[in-house]
């Protein structure tokens, strides 16, 4: 299948789960669901709507032929059959043709089926015969073009519901007192699913945040995978950061067909802020949260007990010198790429060759790393961090690789001097400016490679939701920009 067929399936799709199949008449809504049905068959089925056309009209016109005695009975409407049949006999080699082919041979048939059905020379019963077998024909060419080629519209019905949460719950703790009161999907979200829901019953009751894997993950690295985000969570939370108290992880979940998924309690409050600066005016407290908080989260133990749980966490990490984890790291994810793209991107590559050329030296050891912090990823209540969420890339490394991502995601939103005092306040290692600019561009490059990955799941066929089709290149300007302004480029 193309790109371009994959991306109007899942456009297709797409708008038959918003709108519906049932459509008001001449709706703009029924005009999408049509034309979209349309335009995949041209793309997806072009040989088979072609060939079908094709062999149906030849057998049409060969039965015409022999039952009425044309070649006797009307030589000159024989002759104009006869050329038709040659020309469908030999078809375009190249597809692109099709279309001009088939509007030419229509026409010529169009004029001829019309003078047969009209012509005194074929009897009457045989003339509506010919008017009753060409609308037929006709009929079958108009539902495989708009959409009777189309494979089966119907996904697996993988979709979280509370009825079915409802029952998952009362089926792991065996209490069927258990009501759900209050069910909430978030939008948005590359990597996964977010489900918000309120539970009361005997066996549990409180708020709690529901995070699912899609069917495959956009990137498998690092703690993309609920399984693994998991136990850092967990590690995080026990060494007493304000991580979300992670409750289970399910990888069988028969109630819930779908990916596997986590719970955890819903901390208090609501989110600082977007991937692009805080919410509202950031006044010196929030900075010194911020600072703070990612000071506490650099000044954690080493977590040996997570073992090798990924290439970015794994045992013999914490003792090594911080740019040799550095640059395993990054060259991890750039061996990633290389694997996985179909089409790597030659400004990507040229990014990777200068990074892993110019890894920092850095004193100190390496620490866990949050790896996506910011205010979009802070849940503060009443001026308190009370969690930092969204943990799927998490790994070891330099400190000020979460300190740069950082001043990408928030920089715009505080004062950097106030910031950086604030940080070193609370614990957090003297970071020289150039350091924290690798990770800048660092953070950019990395998430360029994530959205490509994305792009690339979908154009693969791994994934079909719509969104994702299109990250990996209407997002590249938004980082590729910004890296060759902190470049000097």
């Amino acid at each position: 299948m193309s790109i371009s067929a994959r991306l109007l399936r899942s456009l297709n799709l797409t708008a038959v789960r918003l709108y519906g199949e049932d459509t008001a008449y001449a709706s703009d809504e029924e005009a999408m669901l049509a034309s979209l049905k349309i335009l995949e068959t041209r793309e997806l089925c072009a040989d088979r709507l072609f060939s079908g056309w094709r062999e149906r009209l030849l057998g049409q016109l060969a039965a015409l032929s022999d039952r009425l005695n044309l070649s006797v009975a009307a030589p000159d409407l024989f002759a104009r059959l006869e050329a038709i049949m040659a020309r469908l006999s030999s078809p375009p080699d190249d597809p692109g043709q099709y279309e001009a082919v088939q509007q030419a041979i229509m026409r010529d048939w169009s004029l001829l089926v019309e003078a047969l059905a009209s012509d005194p020379r074929v009897s009457a019963a045989d003339r509506m015969r010919i008017v009753f077998e060409t609308a037929d024909a006709e009929l079958a060419r108009i539902d495989e073009l708009c959409g009777g080629l189309l494979p089966d519209g119907q996904q697996a019905d993988t979709a979280i519901t509370p009825d079915r949460l409802q029952r998952y719950l009362a089926d792991r703790f065996a209490d069927n007192s258990i009501r759900l009161s209050d069910f909430r999907p978030l939008p948005g979200g590359y990597g996964k699913e977010t489900i918000l829901f309120a539970a009361e019953g005997a066996a549990l009751a409180g708020a709690f945040v529901m995070r699912r894997d899609r069917d495959e993950p956009t990137m498998d690295n690092d703690c993309h995978r609920v399984a693994k985000e998991f136990p850092v969570i967990r590690a995080a939370f026990d060494h007493g950061f304000p991580a979300p108290e992670a409750l289970w992880v399910d990888t069988d979940h028969k109630l819930l067909p779908g990916g596997d998924f986590l719970i955890m309690t819903r901390a208090p409050g609501t989110s600082g802020g977007s991937v692009h600066g805080a919410s509202g005016v950031v006044d010196a407290a929030l900075v010194t949260l911020l600072a703070g908080s990612v000071a506490r989260l650099h000044q954690l133990p080493p977590m040996r007990e997570l073992g090798d749980l990924t290439n970015g966490i794994a045992s013999g990490l914490w003792d090594l010198p911080i740019a040799e984890v550095t640059r395993r790291y990054i060259g991890s994810i750039r061996d990633l790429y290389l694997q996985e793209m179909a089409m790597p991107s030659p400004a990507v590559l040229a990014l990777y060759g200068w990074l892993l050329d110019n890894i920092p030296d850095a004193p100190g050891r390496p620490v866990l790393l949050h790896g996506d912090i910011g205010f979009h990823n802070f849940i503060v209540d009443d001026g308190r961090l009370s969690a930092v969420v969204d943990w799927e890339f998490a790994h070891i490394g330099d400190p000020a690789d979460d300190v740069g991502y950082v001043r990408n995601t928030a920089g715009a939103s505080l004062d950097w001097g106030e910031f950086m005092a604030a940080y070193r306040a609370a614990g957090g290692p003297e970071l020289e400016e150039e350091r924290v600019r690798f990770f800048q561009i660092w953070g950019h490059v990395r998430n360029l490679t994530a959205s490509q990955l994305t792009t690339n799941c979908f154009e693969a066929g791994r994934l079909a939701e719509l969104k994702l089709g299109h990250v990996g290149h209407s997002m590249m300007a938004g980082f590729l920009r910004p890296i060759r302004d902190m470049m000097g480029g």
